[in-house]
């Protein structure tokens, strides 16, 4: 595969990405297998802004194995593992999704699951780590996000980063405590990027954590 100006692109989740307080591996069995992942997916206050009704009930092992292997195997999707840089601790994780190599385009989503990694910056630096990555490495010019409108601390860390709001689906989404609530839309291009070249830099103003897809 390769880019419009005929420089090949390297393939999605082929190496180890770094940041200033995380850093991230490919998805594997073993982190799909690690006791920590399926208890972030039955932890309510970590999935109530992944936008994914089907999780409202605890969800089965075998579903969560086969919802990773398909992303693993998936030529579309970057999976990674993120880990806190301090303590080497397995926090959260991180996809570049939908990746199209032909508009230059992708999405991002990201899920701290452990709640006590939450308000220190953690989602701020591992977005701002992918994001570099997809321009510098695999050639992306515009990446969008979608976060749900009671996710006000993610909204912030992607516009903290030069995403902006492009749109706003109304009464979109799901809640289980009952209604809807926006859905909205974020993109940035590759020049707006409010991170410099080979670096994840982290703005002063922590994140609260959360999740988005």
């Amino acid at each position: 595969m390769t880019r419009s100006d005929g420089t090949p692109v390297a393939a999605p989740a082929a190496e180890r990405l770094d940041g200033t307080l995380v850093y991230a591996v490919p998805f594997s069995e073993r982190h799909m297998r690690d006791p920590a992942y399926l208890g972030w997916l039955r932890d309510y206050e970590v999935i109530r802004t992944l936008n994914l009704p089907a999780y409202w009930q605890p969800i089965d092992e075998a579903e969560a194995h086969a919802y990773c292997r398909r992303l693993i195997a998936s030529a579309r999707d970057a999976f990674f593992a993120l880990y806190c840089r301090a303590d080497d601790a397995f926090i959260g994780t991180l996809r570049a999704g939908h990746i199209d190599r032909c508009a230059r385009v992708a999405d991002i989503g990201i899920m701290i699951g452990r709640r006590d990694y939450w308000g220190r910056g953690m989602a701020t630096d591992a977005v701002a780590m992918l994001a570099r990555w997809l321009v510098d490495r695999l050639g992306m010019r515009r990446l969008t996000a979608g976060a749900m409108a009671i996710n006000p601390a993610m909204i912030r860390v992607f516009e903290r980063l030069g995403f902006r709001r492009e749109g706003c689906l109304r009464q979109q989404d799901p809640l289980r405590e009952g209604g809807y609530c926006d859905h909205i839309l974020l993109g940035c291009l590759a020049d707006e990027l409010k991170v410099p070249p080979g670096a994840a830099k982290v703005p002063e103003s922590p994140d609260e954590g959360g999740a988005v897809l």
